[in-house]
């Protein structure tokens, strides 16, 4: 009988078989994978939505002041008959008028010289109309200014519906017409409310403005036409007419 002996690396190698490993590696749980993709997706709308917010809040506080300032021309003649002399003036070619009386027929009279009022680059007053000295691009505005008594009757129901209406003509050499077109024209409506201060004549002001970027050519002559012209308002600021050149 042969002797056996057993070494070390018999032992080791019996334990290897007895004790299996136990710990094996966990894949990750899809719901958690989920829950990791919703709460990144909602932290992202959630930024969104608050520069959104954000951006809006400052936006509102932005045009809101155009918004007032464009609603609020005709009770702030002052300022915008200044803003545009003031950019007139710094222009090559220009021309800014103001009301003086109205001798015409249908149009307020307009005077140079007075005041604000002035001639630059070519532009002139010829027989009440602006005359345009070369080809180009025009910013061509005006203001009528009227100052009314509302009344009414009995067989108007309490209500006098006084129309007013002021234009800008054009009349050119390069399309002669014996009726001049209208190239701006404004309408409005006054003394619309039924009520007993208007029933016993109270003074009602309003304004109508024009403007607008015209192509012109050497020769054309712009004409204003205005009714009620006897209820306008002839202060500087109140009524003029002019023509810049861009």
């Amino acid at each position: 009988m042969e002797n056996y002996k057993v070494t070390a690396a018999d032992i080791e190698a019996a334990m290897g078989h007895v004790y299996q490993p136990t710990v094996e590696a966990v894949k990750p749980s899809r719901s958690w994978i989920w829950t990791i993709v919703g709460v990144t997706v909602f932290l992202s709308l959630a930024a969104v939505a608050s520069f959104c917010f954000a951006w809006h809040f400052m936006n509102k506080h932005q045009v809101e002041p155009i918004m007032d300032h464009q609603s609020t021309t005709s009770t702030d003649t002052p300022s915008h008959q200044k803003m545009l002399t003031k950019i007139a003036k710094s222009t090559k070619a220009a021309i800014h008028l103001h009301g003086s009386g109205h001798d015409k027929k249908s149009s307020p009279q307009w005077v140079s010289g007075v005041d604000q009022s002035f001639t630059k680059g070519g532009l002139k007053l010829k027989n009440n109309n602006i005359l345009i000295p070369h080809d180009g691009l025009y910013f061509v505005y005006s203001q009528a200014s009227f100052k009314l008594i509302c009344k009414s009757s009995e067989e108007d129901n309490g209500s006098s519906n006084i129309p007013l209406s002021y234009s800008i003509r054009w009349s050119s050499l390069t399309s002669p017409s014996k009726i001049k077109p209208y190239l701006l024209s404004g309408v409005k409506t006054v003394c619309q409310t039924k009520t007993e201060e208007q029933r016993n004549g109270p003074t009602v002001y309003d304004s109508i403005y024009l403007g607008a970027v015209f192509q012109l050519y050497e020769g054309d002559e712009l004409s204003t036409e205005a009714n009620h012209l006897n209820d306008i308002n002839e202060h500087s600021s109140k009524t003029y007419f002019g023509v810049f050149e861009l």
